[in-house]
């Protein structure tokens, strides 16, 4: 049987800070997760378990298992670290888990990693995760044949759908539960701050997304770890990835024939 989470469980998480991601993934997770670590009283990871791709599948189908997962499974895991400040970059979490997080009353900032839809639609194909399509696409990621999506679009027609075009489609649909998950933030109080991955390549950008979460200046140690970490590419997985041959005048117009489906 799980274990249950007790009420001082819970008041344990609500005396932390929690930093959470509203963002697509191969957006620059894993480089943000160590920035983040490079601030005081921080613990910064990426995927830790019990991961919320664990339950994500669970939950579009049923939304309100993710209060379950939270109590049962997250929760006593946050509990357990020493920090003020939790952090946590996966991009599972904004695929239907932050409003229960709102419910349960966990005193949160959100950050809306961005970068732009096509050059994450490209990377999504050259490793072979296409939404709804691919066995990692499928488990990682949303598609046209989720239920309550926010784009809909006839399972018929978006059966017919190129692997780039369920990509894009994918982009355009966190796009949309970005602006929700912002509305709701701003009714409940929680910080939202919005970074392009392209700040996180610059110490000076990385600095500034410290400040804008008040997360205080980092130590000198800090400031070396942020220096190095601005010298190495992100998680780029060039090894996993094949070459994709889509131009960008193809890529304009298989994006075209999409925003004309959902209407955007």
């Amino acid at each position: 049987m799980a274990p249950s989470t007790s009420e001082a469980t819970l008041e344990r998480v609500r005396s932390k800070r929690l930093l959470l991601t509203v963002t697509t993934g191969r957006s620059g997770t894993g480089h943000l997760a160590k920035v983040l670590a490079c601030f005081p009283g921080v613990k910064s990871e990426h995927e830790p378990k019990p991961t919320f791709g664990s339950a994500m599948r669970t939950v579009q189908q049923t939304p309100a298992a993710a209060r379950e997962f939270w109590l049962e499974h997250k929760l006593p895991r946050i509990a357990a670290v020493r920090a003020p400040v939790y952090a946590e970059t996966s991009h599972l979490v904004c695929k239907g888990f932050l409003e229960s997080a709102v419910e349960l009353r966990l005193q949160m900032s959100w950050i809306e990693l961005v970068r732009p839809a096509r050059a994450v639609a490209r990377s999504l194909c050259s490793l072979g995760t296409i939404p709804g399509r691919t066995f990692a696409g499928t488990k990682y990621y949303l598609s046209p044949f989720d239920a309550r999506v926010r784009l809909a679009v006839p399972h018929e027609r978006a059966s017919r759908l190129s692997d780039y075009q369920l990509a894009y489609w994918y982009c355009l649909e966190l796009g949309e539960r970005a602006r929700e998950l912002e509305a709701l933030a701003k009714a409940n109080g929680i910080g939202w701050v919005r970074c392009e991955l392209e700040q996180l390549a610059a110490t000076d950008g990385a600095l500034a997304l410290g400040r804008s979460l008040d997360l205080g200046e980092p130590s000198t140690v800090g400031r070396l770890r942020l220096a190095a970490l601005s010298s190495r590419p992100s998680n780029r997985k060039e090894h996993l990835k094949a070459r994709f041959e889509l131009a960008d005048d193809e890529c304009e117009h298989e994006e075209r024939e999409v925003r004309a489906l959902v209407g955007r």
